[in-house]
C-alpha cells in the first residue's frame, strides 16, 4: 500500500511540473499577437497575421493551426473553417510569424462572427476574442478606394532607444485601386497631458489594389526621450489625404494599453528621428471568382 501511494504522488509531482512548464522539453507556444480583417462578404478576403511564442524550453514540432468562423446569432453554430497555416517548429523562446490571406466560403450567411483558431493536437477551438461582421453590403462596389487599418502587432515590452519588430496591414475596401500613399506609426499614451504622440517611422505603399491588402514587417526605434510607461499605438492611414476615400473616417487604427515601456531615457534632443530598418511589404491580390492569391513584394 505505502508503494501504490508514493506512486500516485509522484505521478501528480509530475502533472504539476509538467502544468507549470518545469520539466526539461516542455513546449508552451501562445499568441503573442493577431490581426485580423474585421469586415468580409461571401466569396470575399479575409486575411489573418498571427505572431506566436513558444516560451517553453523546448522546440516546438511541426504544427498546423486551422481557423474558424462562428456565427454569434446562433446557438451551438458549427464552426466553419477558413483555412489552414503550417508552423514550421519553433525554438525554445523563439517566435513565428506568419501572414495569409484566405477566400470566405460563398454560402456563408450575414451576420457576426466569432473568430476561433484550432492548434492541432490540442482538439480544442479557442476564440480570439476578435470578431468578424460578414455581409453582402460591405462588398466593394463603386469607383471610389476605401482604405482601413487593419492593425499593428509590436513586443509587449520595449525601452527607449531599442529596436523592435512592427507587424502592420492596411486594406481596401473599395471599389477602385489606391494608388501610392504613407503610413504613419506612433507611440501615444493618453495618461500624460503633456505627451505628444512620438513618430515610430513612416511605411509608403505603392498601391493596394480594390479588395486588396498590404502587409509589412519592419524595424523601428522606440524614441531614446520616450518617458516610461503604458503606449498604445496609433496607425494613421494616408495622413496626407492623397487618395480619393470613400470613407476616410475608418482610415486610421488605434489600440491603447499596447506595448510598455520601461526602463531609464536617454537625454537627448526632443524627438529625435526615428529610424526604420530591415524593411520588407507585401500587396496581397485576391482575384475575383478564384481561389489564386498573387502576392507582390518590395523590401
Amino acid at each position: 500500500m505505502g508503494t501504490g501511494v508514493g506512486c500516485a504522488a509522484v505521478v501528480v509531482l509530475g502533472l504539476l511540473l509538467v502544468t507549470t512548464g518545469l520539466v526539461t522539453g516542455a513546449v508552451n507556444v501562445s499568441t503573442e499577437g493577431l490581426i485580423v480583417t474585421d469586415t468580409g462578404y461571401p466569396g470575399g478576403s479575409v486575411t489573418i497575421i498571427e505572431v506566436l511564442k513558444n516560451k517553453g524550453d523546448s522546440s516546438s514540432g511541426s504544427e498546423k493551426v486551422t481557423y474558424y468562423l462562428v456565427n454569434e446569432s446562433e446557438q451551438n453554430a458549427t464552426p466553419v473553417q477558413i483555412g489552414t497555416a503550417d508552423l514550421t517548429p519553433i525554438s525554445a523562446n523563439g517566435e513565428y510569424s506568419s501572414a495569409n490571406t484566405y477566400l470566405l466560403p460563398m454560402n456563408l450567411a450575414d451576420g457576426v462572427y466569432t473568430f476561433v483558431r484550432e492548434v492541432m493536437g490540442t482538439d480544442k477551438k479557442t476564440s480570439s476574442g476578435k470578431t468578424i461582421r460578414i455581409s453582402d453590403a460591405t462588398r466593394s462596389s463603386g469607383k471610389p478606394a476605401d482604405l482601413v487599418g487593419l492593425g499593428v502587432i509590436t513586443p509587449r515590452q520595449a525601452a527607449p532607444g531599442e529596436t523592435i519588430r512592427l507587424i502592420a496591414a492596411v486594406g481596401n475596401n473599395g471599389g477602385a485601386d489606391a494608388g501610392r500613399f504613407s503610413v504613419d506609426f506612433y507611440l501615444t499614451n493618453r495618461s500624460m497631458k503633456f505627451s505628444e504622440p512620438l513618430l515610430l517611422g513612416t511605411w509608403e505603399i505603392e498601391s493596394i489594389p480594390s479588395g486588396g491588402q498590404a502587409t509589412t514587417t519592419r524595424s523601428v526605434t522606440v524614441p531614446t526621450t520616450t518617458p516610461p510607461g503604458e503606449y498604445g499605438i496609433l496607425m494613421d492611414v494616408d495622413p496626407a489625404g492623397v487618395v480619393y476615400d470613400s470613407s476616410p473616417s475608418n482610415n486610421d487604427w488605434y489600440r491603447e494599453g499596447v506595448i510598455s515601456i520601461t526602463g531609464p531615457t536617454i537625454a537627448m534632443s526632443p524627438f529625435p528621428s526615428s529610424m526604420m530598418v530591415n524593411t520588407t511589404s507585401s500587396v496581397i491580390v485576391v482575384p475575383n471568382n478564384t481561389s489564386n492569391q498573387t502576392a507582390l513584394s518590395r523590401d
